[in-house]
C-alpha cells in the first residue's frame, strides 16, 4: 500500500492539485489523507464534482468519442482526472476523532491536531501523522515515530510506501517536483511474546 500526506494548504488550491496530482499520477498511491480542512480543500472539491445531473462521466465520454472537438476531450480528461483525485483522496477527522490506517504490519496513527495524541494512542502506533506542524518535521522515539509534511506552502508532501526497492514500510517527504527530501524505514511490530529461559 502506498499512503500519500498532505499538510494545509490554506486557501491555496492550485498548491492542492499539485500534490494530489504528484502523489496519484506520479507515485500510484492507493490514497491521499488531507490533514485539514479548509478552504483549499472546499475549492477542490468542487472544482472536481460532477455536475451534469443526470450524466455521467461515461456517458460524457461516449459522447465525445463519437463528437467531441478537441476542447471536448480537453475537458473530459481534466474531469476524469478529477474524478480520480475525489476517488483516492481522504481527510483527517475534525478532532477528537483519530483515524488509523494499515501499511503492512504498521499502525499509523493520523490527527489533525498533535495535541490530540494521547500516550495510548503513541504506544499502540508505530507512526504518528499530524497536520498543524509549522515546518516538515521527522523524529523517533524508539521504535515510534511522528511526521508531520508541513504546511503544503512549505513544499513538502509524505509518501508512506510498503512497496518500495528496500524491505519493509519506508517513509518519505517529498519535494513538490517528487525529489526524495529524505527517507526513512518505519519498524515494525516486532515480537508480542517474550520467553524468559
Amino acid at each position: 500500500m502506498r499512503l500519500g500526506l498532505i499538510g494545509p494548504a490554506e486557501t491555496d488550491a492550485s498548491a492542492l492539485q499539485e500534490a494530489a496530482r504528484l502523489l496519484i499520477c506520479d507515485f500510484a498511491v492507493d490514497s491521499v489523507v488531507y490533514l485539514a480542512e479548509d478552504a483549499a480543500l472546499h475549492e477542490f472539491v468542487s472544482a472536481h464534482e460532477l455536475n451534469d445531473g443526470e450524466r455521467s462521466i461515461e456517458q460524457r465520454v461516449a459522447e465525445v468519442a463519437a463528437t467531441g472537438s478537441p476542447n471536448d476531450i480537453e475537458d473530459v480528461l481534466r474531469r476524469l482526472r478529477g474524478a480520480r483525485y475525489l476517488e483516492k483522496l481522504r481527510v483527517a477527522p475534525p478532532p477528537p476523532i483519530r483515524a488509523l490506517e494499515m501499511v503492512d504490519d504498521r499502525i499509523v496513527l493520523i490527527v489533525r491536531h498533535k495535541s490530540m495524541v494521547a500516550e495510548e494512542d503513541v504506544i499502540n502506533s508505530n507512526i504518528v501523522v499530524y497536520g498543524d506542524a509549522k515546518e516538515l518535521m521527522f523524529k523517533r522515539f524508539g521504535p515510534r515515530a511522528f511526521f508531520s509534511p508541513g504546511p503544503l506552502a512549505s513544499g513538502f508532501v509524505g509518501l508512506l510506501d510498503d512497496q518500495s526497492e528496500a524491505a519493509g514500510v519506508v517513509l518519505r517527504a517529498l519535494h513538490l517536483n517528487g525529489d526524495v527530501r529524505w527517507s526513512e524505514p518505519i519498524q515494525g511490530r516486532g515480537a508480542k511474546v517474550m520467553v524468559a529461559p
